[in-house]
C-alpha cells in the first residue's frame, strides 16, 4: 500500500513522543525567510536563511542555503491553490548547500542536501508530502551523513477573502554517528497566503532528541515565503 510508509513512521515516532511528557523543555523563538524563483516549468531555484535549532546541541544556529529542486510530473488536476509550484507536481528532485553557524561555540557547519520528494492527493482535498532527505554534513570535527523521513499533511481553505493552509508534519532523523534514529520533530501550523506570491508560515514544532543534553525543545516560529513565476505567454 503506498500510505505503508506513514504508517511505519507514525509507529516509530509514537514511543518518543510518549517519553518526552517526563523530561525538562525548553523553549525558543525561530524566525526565516525563503525565496523560490522559478526558471521553467521544471526547473526552481531556492533559497532560504534564518534561526533554528541546533539539532545536535542545546544551542541555536543561524543558516543560509541555497539549490535548485527539479519537477518531473505535474498533477492532472490542479486541486490546490498554492503559490508553491512544487507543490503542483507529484515527483521532485533537489540539490542544494547549506552553511550555517552555531550561536554561542561559533561553530561552523557544511552540508550538502540531496532530496527526493513524493505527493499524493487524499480524500477531502488533502495532499499528503513524502520528503526523502541525505544529508552529507562536513562539522569541525568531521564528516558524517544523516537521514531524514517527513510526512506532511495540508489542507487550503478559504475563510472570506483569506486563504489558508492548515498542515501537519512529523520528521524521523536517522544518523550515522550514532546508527539509529536519534532526532524526532512533530510540527503544526497555518501557511497564510498575503499579496500576490507571498506567504507566511506560523507554526509549533516539538522536537525530541534522544542523545543531547536537553532532549525536549518547543520551536515556536514564523517564515516568509516569497515566490517568483514565470510570466505565462
Amino acid at each position: 500500500m503506498r500510505y505503508r510508509r506513514l504508517a511505519m513512521l507514525l509507529l516509530l515516532i509514537a514511543p518518543a513522543g510518549a517519553s518526552a511528557q517526563s523530561s525538562p523543555t525548553v523553549s525558543e523563538f525561530d524566525p526565516g525567510l525563503t525565496v523560490a524563483v522559478d526558471i521553467n516549468k521544471v526547473v526552481r531555484l531556492d533559497f532560504a536563511t534564518g534561526r533554528e535549532k541546533n539539532e545536535d546541541s542545546a544551542s541555536a544556529r543561524w543558516r543560509a542555503a541555497g539549490g535548485i529542486s527539479f519537477r518531473i510530473k505535474p498533477f492532472r488536476k490542479t486541486l490546490f491553490d498554492l503559490i508553491d509550484t512544487d507543490k503542483q507536481h507529484r515527483y521532485v528532485l533537489g540539490i542544494g548547500y547549506e552553511f550555517s553557524r552555531t550561536t554561542d561555540t561559533d561553530r561552523t557547519e557544511h552540508r550538502v542536501l540531496l532530496d527526493g520528494t513524493l505527493r499524493y492527493t487524499l480524500p477531502a482535498r488533502v495532499l499528503l508530502t513524502n520528503r526523502n532527505r541525505f544529508e552529507l554534513r562536513w562539522l569541525d570535527n568531521g564528516f558524517h551523513f544523516r537521514y531524514r523521513n517527513r510526512l506532511m499533511f495540508e489542507r487550503p481553505v478559504k475563510l472570506g477573502r483569506f486563504k489558508l493552509t492548515p498542515f501537519g508534519a512529523a520528521e524521523a532523523i536517522w544518523d550515522q554517528r550514532y546508527t539509529k534514529w536519534n532526532t524526532f520533530k512533530f510540527t503544526g501550523g497555518l501557511t497564510i497566503r498575503l499579496i500576490r506570491h507571498m506567504s507566511i508560515d506560523l507554526q509549533y514544532q516539538r522536537q525530541h532528541c534522544v542523545v543531547c543534553s536537553d532532549p525536549n525543545t518547543n520551536i515556536f516560529g514564523i517564515t516568509l515565503n516569497i515566490y517568483f513565476h514565470r510570466k505565462k505567454k
